[in-house]
């Protein structure tokens, strides 16, 4: 009997390692310049930002408008609003550190506050004075901060299923609590893990077309990028935008997807109730749409920031 229990252990322990071979290997890091080759596009340029790397690309001409993606995904999140967009405006993108073609932070540093010192050196060496902000989610939040600490540079805020405020049912402290194993995680996730978080992230999954995915994926892959977000994801501070947002002044644009699994559209009511000072508020509710806007409902949403900004002068 003990031989045939020892026999069945030993099977599954080798099934395992075998899957965990095949993940490693099937799904091993991209170098960081194979990524560049395969993602570069013509407008892709490099900025040495307080010995940071970032990747951004800059089009268009007027008045410049800077879109900061979700946590997770890459600054590709807007290709279909950046070509319109660049008809009447200059379009600013890049990816944060942990993301995309950028990837980890050379000092480690993940913070909101690091957040927005980059983007604040990005906008100095573009000679950029004044800007739209576009955040959504995590770029909601280094929006709000940025546009609290330096209100003289923001003109209109635009807030995409921004965070700032934890859900009903948040416990908080998740990220801080992860143990060193959990590190491992990312790589051990077999890339229908990651299609899967994709597809729990919209309402509507026929929208998410294999390039997508497959986007989505390799972004994650690029050398040193799964390790770096495990970092992000334990330095990042959920919720505490209340106090930040009485400050700001610029009108402000709120986008919401009213079929949102990961920030409820409720969390609109906290943005409005704190946002006191800003000379308009103005809500826009996205029926059968999750949480990426500019995946899911790019045209209308892309309209409606159109309109906000020709109806509404902007903060000087």
């Amino acid at each position: 009997m003990w031989r045939w229990i020892l026999g069945f252990f030993a099977a599954i322990l080798l099934l395992v390692a075998a899957y965990v071979g095949y993940v490693l290997l099937r799904y091993t890091d991209i170098p960081a310049e194979t990524m560049l080759e395969k993602y570069q596009a013509g407008q892709m340029q490099l900025a040495m930002v307080d010995g940071q790397p970032l990747y951004y690309q800059d089009q268009g001409q007027g008045q410049p408008i800077v879109l900061l993606h979700s946590h997770f995904f890459t600054q590709n999140m807007w290709d279909a609003w950046a070509q319109p967009l660049s008809q009447h405006f200059r379009v600013i993108r890049y990816d944060l550190t942990s993301h995309g073609l950028t990837g980890p932070a050379l000092d480690n540093d993940y913070s909101t506050a690091r957040d927005v010192a980059l983007l604040h050196g990005l906008l100095q060496q573009l000679n950029i004075d004044k800007a739209v902000l576009v955040g959504s989610s995590l770029g909601g939040n280094i929006a709000i901060a940025f546009t609290a600490l330096y209100p003289e540079k923001v003109t209109s805020l635009v807030l995409q299923n921004s965070g700032g405020f934890r859900k009903a049912d948040s416990r908080g402290g998740r990220g801080q609590d992860l143990p060193g194993w959990a590190d491992y995680l990312l790589y051990l996730l077999p890339k229908m893990g990651f299609d899967a978080f994709l597809e729990w992230m919209v309402y509507d999954k026929h929208q998410l077309t294999a390039q997508i995915k497959d986007d989505f994926h390799n972004a994650f892959r690029r050398s040193g990028n799964r390790a770096a977000e495990m970092q992000r994801i334990r330095q990042f501070q959920e919720g505490g935008a209340a106090p930040q947002l009485e400050q700001i002044t610029a009108p402000v644009l709120i986008q919401w997807g009213e079929n949102n699994p990961q920030l409820p559209v409720a969390l609109t009511a906290s943005f409005e109730q704190h946002l006191t000072k800003s000379v308009r508020v103005e809500t826009r509710i996205y029926p059968k749409t999750g949480h990426v806007l500019a995946l899911e409902q790019p045209a209308q949403s892309l309209q409606d920031l159109l309109n906000f900004l020709q109806q509404e002068p902007r903060s000087e």
